[in-house]
């Protein structure tokens, strides 16, 4: 039966996607492979029927299960030597791994076109590799979801303060996040380079700029949850335990979080913004999402690229024009949003800069060519670049504002590709923290407090607008590794102030 079946270049259209999230399934939704998939199977579909009028059913399939499989090999080695110390250069390793590719591809394609021998066996040795392959990542998947339950009916998840009644203002609220901003303590240590300048022009547009700064969590994926539900997440250490790298949880936090939940309660429309990741909020909090396709997880999205797209410059070029759209989109629509004195507006914006890919210089001109994660120049002129944009959104918020507005300014973390994450000395600890933070609170922080902790932002801004008495709380750094994200340790006196 699978002698005369051709499946194989079907299922193995899946394959990739299938093990990006297998490898990624701590911190991928489930549901975000489903476009992905539904694309992949097109392409491959499509391919297999056009060749088929040309050569036959079963040397059109194998011809596509081999382009599949050596663009997957093609764009796993890329990324694997991207992110080495390999002393080849872009151009070299085009031309290296090209014409091997090439030479191997043609080769393959010219004896399957060639050959009049029937192959039968070919195609079924090739459909029990595709199927068993699919078996085995599949039952992975299961197993994992089967041993690792994650429970979201917990009461951190739904426990919101009620509204207040008669508040009198209620501001249109700017959460602007950019992505791995290093803080000035880091700029001067790790670049040699004070931003004084860029901050004190934000203190001269009504904004207040602590002397220092420090996130809570040296990563995203902490820092956004604990900023969005006002508080530390020191419980996800027993729900999750310290050996897990299960984010669901976590994700789930920040995409239901008590802030927007609490907006909402006050009849805030809540508008959140694609912006090189997933755009924060469940349906039921967020009218709007957008700038951005939403159906690609960029996990996910960035290797459909790198394997359909197998020649670097195509994949650079993607790459920059997906990120340069969505942030253009991002910059342009952000200030246009306003809200109404009965329907005032929260905009979350999470940009991903200076955080890489990096595709600007420090003019804001596109680079075509790839840069490491780890150039440091790449992401300092991306930095500086960034601070011209920050200023000019700024200017356009405030010019079109007509109402009262809070504009919260606010980087997740610090710049960390020098981190040594097991055996951090103290500058990596600034450098996992060490953060943008300026606020703009007219008439509010007056006699601001001299530590100004990212977990209490939404409390002083709620107790100052809309009639909540929440405490405020104590201003800790919670350090922990990439591989156990659960395993907190509290750093807090370790740090400079």
């Amino acid at each position: 039966m699978l002698k005369n079946l051709v499946i194989h270049p079907l299922l193995f259209s899946l394959t990739p996607i299938l093990l990006v999230f297998q490898y990624s399934i701590h911190e991928v939704p489930l549901v975000s492979t489903f476009w992905p998939l539904i694309f992949s199977f097109l392409i491959a579909l499509g391919l297999w029927v056009i060749l088929r009028f040309f050569v036959g059913g079963k040397k059109s399939g194998l011809i596509v299960s081999l382009l599949v499989m050596l663009f997957v090999i093609y764009g796993y080695l890329h990324t694997f030597m991207m992110n080495t110390d390999s002393e080849f250069s872009f151009i070299g390793r085009n031309m290296i791994m090209g014409t091997i590719f090439l030479v191997l591809l043609v080769v393959c394609v010219f004896y399957i076109v060639k050959t009049k021998r029937v192959l039968d066996n070919a195609n079924t040795m090739t459909n029990t590799l595709a199927l068993a392959m699919i078996g085995i990542i599949i039952i992975t998947i299961f197993s994992y979801y089967n041993e690792n339950p994650v429970d979201y009916s917990a009461s951190y998840l739904s426990d919101i303060p009620p509204p207040a009644n008669n508040v009198p203002i209620k501001p249109d609220i700017y959460l602007l996040i950019f992505d791995e901003y290093a803080g000035n303590i880091q700029l001067k240590n790790d670049f040699k380079y004070d931003n004084i300048d860029f901050l004190k022009k934000l203190e001269s547009r009504g904004f207040y700029v602590p002397e220092v700064s420090y996130t809570n969590y040296p990563n995203t994926g902490m820092t956004i949850p604990s900023l969005l539900n006002m508080d530390y997440l020191d419980f996800l250490t027993e729900a999750m335990g310290k050996d897990s790298k299960d984010m669901r949880l976590a994700q789930e936090l920040t995409h239901n979080n008590i802030v927007m939940k609490f907006l909402k309660s006050h009849d805030y429309k809540i508008i959140s913004f694609y912006g090189g990741f997933d755009a924060i909020g469940n349906t039921n909090l967020v009218s709007e999402k957008l700038c951005g396709s939403g159906i690609l997880n960029p996990s996910l999205r960035e290797l459909f690229v790198l394997t359909y797209l197998p020649i670097t410059y195509f994949n650079a070029v993607s790459e920059t024009e997906m990120k340069h759209g969505q942030l253009e989109c991002m910059f342009t629509t952000v200030p246009e949003i306003q809200g109404s004195e009965n329907a005032p507006v929260f905009t979350l914006a999470h940009f991903v800069l200076p955080h890489g890919p990096f595709i600007y210089d420090l003019e804001g001109n596109l680079i075509k060519t790839e840069k490491s994660d780890k150039d440091k120049q790449a992401y300092f002129e991306q930095l500086i670049y960034t601070n011209k944009k920050i200023l000019v959104l700024v200017d356009k918020i405030l010019e079109n504002a007509t109402k009262e507005s809070v504009i919260i300014l606010f980087s997740d973390h610090g710049y960390r590709a020098e981190i040594d994450w097991e055996n951090p000395s103290s500058e990596n600890y600034v450098a996992g923290f060490n953060n943008l933070a300026a606020y703009y609170m007219p008439n509010q922080l007056d006699n601001p407090a001299e530590t100004f902790s990212t977990v209490n932002t939404f409390r002083i801004i709620f107790n100052s607008y809309l009639g909540t008495e929440f405490e405020m709380l104590e201003d800790r750094q919670i350090w922990y590794t990439p591989d156990r994200p659960f395993d907190f340790i509290d750093v807090t006196d370790r740090l400079p102030t």
